[in-house]
């Protein structure tokens, strides 16, 4: 017997991934991976044609040695946004 077949609908899977609550999730976990990075993190989002962003980056000269050091973004900021 045949498998029916799926018909994904990219259109709504755009949607989706666009709606404002999603937006609020994701810049919501960038802010908290921003607050673990400490000072001079800060989180960014950004709607694209295909999805929301977001995301932790190092705005000061300061920031930008300490992650080069320690990797702060993949450490404490990325298990603030996971948690």
């Amino acid at each position: 017997m045949a498998e029916p077949r799926i018909r994904w609908r990219q259109r709504g899977f755009a949607e989706m991934r666009r709606l404002p609550g999603v937006k609020q999730h994701l810049h919501s976990k960038a802010r908290a991976g921003a607050q673990a990075a400490g000072d001079g993190f800060v989180a960014r989002s950004a709607d694209t044609p295909a999805r929301a962003r977001a995301a932790v980056i190092a705005a000061t000269i300061r920031a930008r040695r300490a992650n080069a050091r320690d990797h702060t973004l993949m450490g404490p900021a990325m298990d603030a946004m996971r948690s």
